[in-house]
């Protein structure tokens, strides 16, 4: 990598996140694309949030955004995609414009695995329960959301039903469903007799097989892993970046061969 006066700033803003793998996703991606930028993390604590995020909105091309952020930026944006606005979170931005490619990479990989998707579990009430709830609505599925929080579950409710989605705040899983998400931090908050149906989706991606995930595989649910999502939504970042982007395979055969992944 060359930097010099026209190299370009991207990066990931979130907190405690020394975990991330976007900037060996980014770094190797613009290597391979031929792409004069550099993609730092930006691991910043609620104090100092507004001062540095306001500066890097002002210097910085483009950036992803995580936990506990993908909400809170969206007032410090000149601007919205109507799948932004619509979910009320942001995980993409470019030239301060707020997109969320979680949404895209979630419908898209619910696509490929080809299963009719009716009905929706989903643990979870923040950035990535927006995503996933929007994205399985959009392909005709009810959405149910279990969250410690009910007040919070409730606000996700009714950002789906004032959109015509069909939404239902619920306490317990005693009903038939479809698909299971994991949109929270902890996978080990999914009780086990709530992992059924036929697809298993997960958003952590450290470790890649998480406890959730066994237990949806040995149940015979087809998977989609954090890092498929992670991944995805890298690419689909890209495409609004620069109109193009590797492919899935070629990023994740790089992260196993660093041994990134485990």
């Amino acid at each position: 990598m060359f930097i010099d006066y026209s190299t370009k700033l991207f990066g990931i803003i979130g907190k405690k996140i020394s975990y991330t793998l976007s900037p060996a996703i980014h770094n190797y991606s613009f290597e391979k694309l031929g792409i004069n930028a550099v993609y730092l993390a930006f691991d910043i604590e609620e104090e100092k949030y507004d001062l540095i995020v306001k500066g890097l909105l002002e210097v910085g091309e483009g950036f992803n955004v995580t936990i506990p952020y993908k909400e809170k930026i969206i007032p410090l944006l000149e601007g919205l995609s109507k799948e932004a606005e619509e979910i009320g979170a942001v995980n993409t931005i470019f030239k301060k414009k707020g997109f969320n490619t979680d949404y895209l990479a979630v419908k898209s990989l619910v696509l490929e695995k080809g299963e009719k998707i009716e009905k929706s579990l989903i643990f979870g009430a923040g950035g990535a329960a927006k995503a996933a709830s929007f994205a399985l609505s959009s392909l005709g599925s009810e959405i149910f959301i279990i969250n410690r929080t009910r007040d919070k579950a409730q606000e996700l409710v009714n950002r789906l039903t004032e959109r015509g989605y069909y939404a239902k705040v619920v306490e317990s899983c005693n009903f038939s469903y479809d698909a299971v998400v994991n949109s929270t931090p902890n996978p080990s908050y999914i009780p086990d007799e709530c992992i059924k149906g036929k697809l298993a989706i997960e958003f952590v991606y450290s470790p890649l097989i998480t406890e959730f995930l066994i237990k949806a595989s040995k149940k015979g649910l087809r998977v989609i892993n954090g890092l498929e999502i992670l991944v995805r939504q890298a690419l689909e970042a890209q495409k609004i970046w620069f109109g193009k982007s590797l492919n899935d395979k070629e990023v994740v055969d790089f992260l196993y061969a660093r041994k990134l992944v485990r």
